[in-house]
C-alpha cells in the first residue's frame, strides 16, 4: 500500500492544502507548523474517527482537530493498492453518525471494495484495527517508550495473527464461554450464586429441616389456631364496619338534607322575587334592554331642562327704560316696512327694490388666462400629492384654488347703477323712498339693540347684564319643542315597566338598573340551587327532622381505627398461614428424603461438569501460551536486529512473558534502569518488529513524528540510516523540526 497524496479542505489549522508523498517523505518544519495534525489525518482518513469524549481537548481527537477557520471538516486521501489507485473521501460530524465517507476508484467510480461507508477501510486493507494500527505504524514523539511486549499487545498480535476466528482469537471465545459456564456452577462473588451453590444452600436447609420436623407439629397446630382466631375477628371488624358505614351514611345525608332544606327555601325566595322581576319587565328580557341610550336620553333631557330653566330666568328679568324705547321704535320700523311691502307687492315691484344697472362685461387679458392655467395646474398637482405628502398636497391645493376664485371674480360680467337708469311712477319713488329710509333706520335700531345687549349694567344698582331677548325667547321655544319630543320618547320607554309609582325619570333609571342586576342575580341563584337540589326529594328534605342528631367526624374516627385493626389482623392471618405451610412442608420427611437424594445426584452430576470445564480451561490456556511463544519469537528476533543495527543488542534478552531486559554485570536490569533515549530506542525497534509481523496482506506506510528526539548523535545517525533501509520496503513519511535530525 502506498499514499500518492492527500487534500486537506478542513482538519485542525489546516486549510485547503494538498501534500504528496514519495518512497521517502521528509516534512521539516519548525514546531507549530502541523506535523502531529498532518499524521492523525492519515490515520483518520484510513480508519475514521472515534466519537469525541470528555472536555478534555488533548483527550478528544473530534474536538481538537475541528476546523480553525470553519467550514467542511475532512479531506480526501489518494493510494495504491493491489495494483489499483483508489480515493478515500470523508467528512467528519459532531458524532460518528453524521460522519460521510466514499471510496472512488482511479474511473472516479464509486466502490464498495471496503464497505459500504467506508467504515472497514484500515482494517480491509491491513487487516487490523485503528488501535493496533496506531501502535506499530504510527511512531510519535514521545510516545514510544515502552517495557516490552505487553500481555495486552501479546493478545492484539495474536488474535490479528488468527484472522478473527482461528488460533488465539478463538481460544479467547472459548475461554470466555468456559468462564460463563464456570460462573454458572460456582458463583465467584457474592451475592451471585451458580446452580452448585443453590444445591448446596438447599441441601442444608434439607438437613436443618429433617432435624426440626419433630418440633415443628406443634408449632403448626398452635399457628392454624392464630390464624382461625384472626379469621373470627377480622368478621367481628367487618360487621362493625358495615355497622358505621350505615351510620356514617345516614348522618352525612342528614346534614346533606339540612343544607339542601336551607337551599329550598333560599331557593323559593329568589323564585318569589324572580316572579316580581318578570312582572315589572312585563315580557321584556332584561339583557336586551339598551340602558345605555336611555341613560343618554335621560341626562340629555335634564340639560335641555337646567338650559330651559336658565333662560325662562334670563326672560324674567324686566327690561331698562332705554332698551324699552329701542324695542318700540323697532316695532313700529317692522309695521312701517310690512305696509310699505304690501304696496310694493301691489305695484309689482321687488320687495328689496334693487334695480339693475348697465353690464359690464371685462375683458379676459392673456395674464388671467395664464394666471387660471396656473391655478387649475397647482390645484391638480395638490390634489394628486395629498393621498402620500398630506401637508404640501393641502397647501398646494388651496393656493390653486384662491387662484381660480380670483381670476373668475375678475372676469364675471356685473352690473353698474346709473343715472338714466328707468325710474317708477313718483308714487312708486315716493313709497320706494320710505322703505330706504325706514329700512335703514331699522337697521340702525336693531345695531344699537345688539350694542345695548353687550353691554353690562352697573353692579351697583343690582342690575343683571342685559342680552339678546329675542334670540333667547328663539332658543327657549326650541327647547321646548326638543324636550316635549324627548320626553315623550323617554316617557314611551319607561311605559314598558311596571314601575309602583311616578318617578323623577332618573330615579326610574336608578330602579330600573337595580332591577337588572337584580334578576340576573336571582335568575343565576334560581338555577344554581335547582341544580343542586335535584338529587334530593321533598319528602326526604320534610322528614330531616325526625332523624337523630350525631357526629360524622367521630364516627369516621371509628371507621378509621377499626380498618388498621382489621388491616393488623389480615397480616397476622397472612404470616400465620404462610409459616404453618412453610413448617408442613418440612413435616413430610419422606419428601425431603427423595429430594435430597435427587439433589445429590444432580450435585454429583454437576460437580464433573465443573471439572471438566476447569481442565479444558486449563488445556486452553496452556494451548494460548504456547501458541504466544509461537508468534511473538519472530517479533522479538525482528527487535533484536533492528537493535543491534542502531546500538548493537548482544546484552539484550527476551523474558518468557516477551519483556525486554538487559543482561549487564551479572544481572537481568529490566528498561526502568535506563535513560528515556534507551527506552525510546527499544521501544522503536519493537513497533517496527511488529509492523514486519503483523502486515502480512498489505505493507502500510510507516509514519514516523519526530521519534529520535531523546537520541544522542551516534544513535540519531544510526536510526536515519535504518530509516534509509527501511524506505526500500515501507513508503515512509518522517516529520521533524530539527535540522540535524533530516534525513
Amino acid at each position: 500500500m502506498k499514499i500518492l497524496s492527500c487534500y486537506i479542505t478542513g482538519f485542525g489549522k489546516f486549510s485547503n492544502q494538498n501534500f504528496a508523498f514519495s518512497d521517502l517523505t521528509v516534512i521539516k518544519e519548525d514546531n507549530g507548523w502541523g506535523k502531529t495534525t498532518l499524521a492523525a489525518f492519515i490515520r483518520c482518513m484510513l480508519f475514521g474517527m472515534e466519537a469525541g469524549r470528555g472536555k478534555a481537548v488533548e483527550n478528544n481527537d473530534r474536538a481538537r482537530y475541528a476546523p480553525w477557520q470553519g467550514g467542511t471538516y475532512g479531506g480526501t486521501l489518494t493510494f495504491v493498492c493491489g495494483g489499483r489507485q483508489y480515493r478515500v473521501e470523508r467528512t467528519f460530524g459532531r458524532t460518528p453518525v453524521q460522519d460521510v465517507a466514499r471510496v472512488y476508484d482511479q474511473n472516479n467510480m464509486q466502490c464498495f471494495d471496503f464497505g459500504e461507508r467506508a467504515q472497514n477501510l484500515g482494517e480491509r486493507l491491513f487487516g487490523v484495527d485503528a488501535d493496533s494500527y496506531s501502535r506499530s505504524v504510527y511512531i510519535p514523539q514521545g510516545e514510544i517508550e515502552t517495557g516490552g511486549v505487553s500481555e495486552d499487545m501479546k493478545t492484539r498480535l495474536l488474535a490479528l495473527l488468527s484472522n478473527g476466528g482461528n488460533g488465539e482469537a478463538g481460544a479467547e471465545r472459548a475461554l470466555q464461554k468456559l468462564d460463563e459456564a464456570d460462573r454458572k456452577l460456582r458463583a465467584k462473588r457474592r451475592p451471585a450464586k451458580g446452580k452448585l451453590d443453590e444445591i448446596d444452600e438447599r441441601l442444608d436447609e434439607i438437613a436443618r429441616c429433617k432435624a426440626d420436623a419433630d418440633g415443628n407439629a406443634e408449632q403448626v397446630r398452635r399457628l392454624r389456631a392464630q390464624a382461625a382466631q384472626a379469621e373470627q375477628d377480622i368478621l367481628l371488624c367487618n360487621q362493625k364496619l358495615d355497622e358505621l358505614e350505615k351510620q356514617t351514611e345516614i348522618l352525612s345525608r342528614k346534614n346533606e338534607l339540612v343544607v339542601a332544606k336551607d337551599m329550598q327555601t333560599r331557593l323559593q325566595t329568589a323564585r318569589e322575587e324572580l316572579s316580581v322581576l318578570r312582572a315589572f319587565f312585563g315580557g321584556h328580557d332584561p339583557a336586551t334592554l339598551n340602558v345605555e341610550g336611555l341613560q343618554a336620553a335621560v341626562g340629555e333631557l335634564y340639560q335641555w331642562k337646567d338650559r330651559l330653566r336658565e333662560l325662562e330666568g334670563r326672560l324674567a328679568t324686566p327690561m331698562t327704560g332705554e332698551e324699552s324705547e329701542l324695542r318700540a321704535k323697532i316695532t313700529a320700523c317692522e309695521k312701517n316696512l310690512a305696509s310699505y311691502d304690501e304696496i310694493l307687492a301691489k305695484q309689482g315691484e321687488n320687495k328689496e327694490r334693487k334695480p339693475k344697472g348697465k353690464k359690464i362685461v371685462p375683458k379676459v387679458t392673456r395674464r388671467m388666462r395664464w394666471l387660471l392655467i396656473l391655478s387649475v395646474a397647482v390645484a391638480i398637482i395638490g390634489a394628486a400629492l395629498a393621498p402620500t405628502i398630506l401637508a404640501l398636497g393641502l397647501s398646494l391645493l388651496g393656493v390653486g384654488s384662491v387662484g381660480m376664485v380670483f381670476v373668475f371674480l375678475r372676469i364675471l360680467p356685473r352690473y353698474e347703477r346709473t343715472e338714466t337708469a328707468e325710474k317708477g311712477t313718483s308714487t312708486e319713488d315716493e313709497v320706494a323712498r320710505l322703505y330706504d329710509e325706514t329700512y335703514a333706520e331699522w337697521t340702525e335700531l336693531k345695531k344699537q339693540l345688539s350694542q345695548l345687549s353687550g353691554t353690562a349694567q352697573g353692579a351697583s344698582e343690582g342690575y343683571a347684564p342685559s342680552f339678546d331677548r329675542d334670540a333667547t325667547e328663539k332658543e327657549r321655544a326650541e327647547l321646548r319643542e326638543k324636550i316635549r319630543v324627548k320626553e315623550q320618547a323617554v316617557e314611551g320607554f319607561l311605559r314598558n315597566f311596571a314601575f309602583a309609582e311616578t318617578y323623577d325619570h332618573r330615579a326610574s333609571l336608578q330602579i330600573l338598573r337595580e332591577n337588572i342586576v337584580r334578576y340576573g342575580v336571582c335568575e343565576k341563584t334560581v338555577q344554581e340551587y335547582e341544580a343542586r337540589l335535584q338529587g334530593y326529594s321533598e319528602e326526604e328534605i320534610l322528614a330531616i327532622d325526625t332523624q337523630t342528631d350525631g357526629d360524622v367526624s367521630a364516627l369516621r374516627a371509628q371507621k378509621q381505627a377499626w380498618g388498621d385493626k382489621k388491616e393488623e389482623l389480615l397480616n397476622a392471618r397472612s404470616d400465620c398461614l404462610s409459616r404453618a405451610e412453610y413448617l408442613e412442608a418440612q413435616l413430610d420427611k419422606a419428601a425431603l428424603l427423595t429430594e435430597e437424594s435427587v439433589l445429590i445426584e444432580e450435585k454429583a452430576r454437576l460437580e464433573e461438569r465443573h471439572r471438566a470445564i476447569l481442565a479444558a480451561r486449563e488445556i486452553l490456556l496452556k494451548a494460548k501460551e504456547n501458541m504466544a511463544a509461537r508468534y511473538l519469537d519472530p517479533v522479538e528476533k525482528g527487535c533484536r536486529y533492528y537493535l543491534g543495527v542502531l546500538q548493537g543488542a548482544d546484552n539484550l534478552r527476551f523474558a518468557a512473558d516477551g519483556t525486554p531486559v538487559y543482561e549487564e554485570k551479572g544481572a537481568f536490569r529490566t528498561l526502568g534502569y535506563y535513560s528515556v533515549g534507551s527506552r525510546e530506542l527499544v521501544g522503536l525497534c519493537t513497533r517496527i518488529a511488529l509492523a514486519d509481523a503483523v502486515f502480512k496482506r498489505e505493507l502500510p506506510v510507516l509514519v514516523l513524528d519526530d521519534p529520535f528526539v531523546n537520541l544522542d548523535d551516534v544513535r540519531t545517525e544510526r536510526a536515519k540510516a535504518l530509516v534509509k533501509e527501511l524506505a526500500k520496503r515501507y513508503q515512509i513519511i518522517y516529520l521533524t523540526c530539527k535540522s540535524e535530525r533530516r534525513i
